[in-house]
């Protein structure tokens, strides 16, 4: 039996899903609804909205935008909202397959999944299905999509996006192995983002979420699908990853049993996650005692993945043009976490500041491996005191991930935060019973 027919068969033999698997799914749906919402009056989700309005068919059916108040076509108000929530990069990551599904799913099933369905518990099994098989595939590919050049969101993500559009169609067997199949035609998206800050990140979101739509609806009319399409002689991992290097067996191991959105870890700093280890160092050093003035230098330790997005090229991370820029900058990050002793959204308005720059520049990296990346984000690093004294400080586990977790209150807090830039708290409030009443409603509202 191929790989695409064991998740099928499994993936559609579910039929109960532990409350506590649904409670998470329901703290990862609050924390994508949260992020959106901080980001509703960011000038690249403005941009976006009036190109999806544009695009946006007048006659089709239309939801409800979390950030504005207005409606668009159900796919497009859900692909609006997908870009908003990591407009930001606040939104959450499963370490270990270094993907953001939440912020595609989230809106996939509320805004579009509603408009398909009045059946939230099945919205809710959607989700955390979806999240099953494309965590699964970042899992397999051991990081090496990212050593390509691809965005691992905008690969797996299209695949969380596939399973939960089936799920909500009602795909039989036959039509989920077919879209497990084609699939792979519509993964894309690189990482040379970077290069410049660009939007173009964003898009992976939005774009995952409507070709998941896509894939679904042409597999639900028959259109048939590579059935060896993770085994083939140009299967998905070979052509997009370093084949040799990837654990297929990942993808159908203990599937549905240790349920995914169970690894997921919450974001408390807005920026890229692969960076949230070392940020927990600057604040210890800080909460230790240390002063600008006591450091002559700081060597951070950084596994190979995260050094392309955060650290490299150093010149250009020491000097960010832009608060996107700023959010994939090592040494500005840790300057900020330890001359503030926080990061938060308001953090990256004034890139200009003299200490931060100043500061940034006693930082530099080497590349070494952990044993705990990527099913952690840990940071390592030594200082170098003025005084010739070396401290070093090891994070083995990021605040925010699984195994130390924000607490419920911590997230509810990071929520209404969020939320009230955009709406004020009693409906922030009122859609913390929405989510929390998921499995009951019939329709969702912001």
């Amino acid at each position: 039996m191929f790989y695409s027919e064991k998740i099928a068969s499994v993936i559609l033999d579910i039929k109960d899903i532990p409350n506590d698997v649904k409670q998470r799914a329901k703290e990862l749906m609050l924390d994508s609804i949260g992020t959106a919402l901080a980001a509703s009056k960011q000038k690249s989700v403005l941009r976006a909205f009036d190109a999806f309005k544009d695009m946006s068919c007048d006659s089709s059916k239309k939801a409800k935008l979390w950030i504005k108040d207005e409606e668009l076509e159900s796919s497009m108000a859900a692909m609006l909202n997908a870009f908003a929530s990591h407009a930001l990069d606040y939104d959450d990551t499963h370490t270990e397959a270094i993907l953001h599904a939440s912020a595609i799913l989230t809106p996939l099933c509320l805004t579009w999944g509603f408009s398909v369905c009045n059946d939230g518990n099945k919205i809710l099994k959607a989700f955390i299905l979806g999240w099953e098989v494309g965590a699964r595939l970042g899992i397999a590919s051991k990081g090496t999509f990212h050593k390509r050049g691809f965005h691992t969101t905008s690969l797996c993500g299209t695949y969380a996006a596939t399973v939960a559009s089936a799920i909500l169609l009602d795909l039989n067997k036959e039509e989920l192995i077919n879209a497990l199949g084609i699939a792979a035609s519509f993964a894309c998206g690189i990482n040379e983002f970077l290069s410049n800050g660009s939007n173009s990140k964003l898009l992976h979101i939005a774009n995952a979420l409507r070709n998941g739509i896509f894939i679904a609806k042409l597999a639900k009319t028959k259109l048939s699908g590579p059935l060896t399409v993770f085994e083939g002689r140009d299967n998905f991992f070979r052509v997009f990853g370093i084949e040799e290097d990837c654990d297929k067996e990942s993808l159908v191991k203990d599937l549905c049993k240790d349920y995914a959105v169970m690894q997921v870890s919450i974001k408390p700093y807005p920026c890229c996650h692969f960076a949230h280890g070392l940020i927990d160092c600057a604040l210890e050093l800080r909460n230790e005692g240390f002063k600008d003035e006591d450091i002559k230098s700081i060597k951070c330790f950084v596994d190979e993945v995260p050094i392309s997005f955060i650290c490299d090229p150093l010149d250009k991370k020491y000097n960010p043009n832009t608060a996107y820029e700023a959010k994939f900058s090592m040494p500005f990050l840790f300057a900020l976490a330890f001359k503030d002793g926080f990061i938060s959204l308001q953090s990256l308005e004034n890139l200009d500041r003299k200490d931060i720059k100043e500061f940034a520049k006693k930082i530099s990296y080497e590349k070494r491996k952990s044993s705990g990346f990527p099913k952690y984000f840990p940071g390592h690093l030594e200082a170098i005191l003025k005084d010739g004294k070396i401290i070093k400080k090891d994070v083995f586990v990021n605040k925010g991930n699984f195994d130390n977790p924000l607490s419920f209150d911590e997230l509810k807090e990071k929520f209404l935060s969020n939320a009230k830039i955009s709406i004020s708290e009693a409906k922030a409030l009122e859609l913390i019973k929405q989510i929390e009443n998921l499995e009951n409603l019939k329709t969702f509202f912001v």
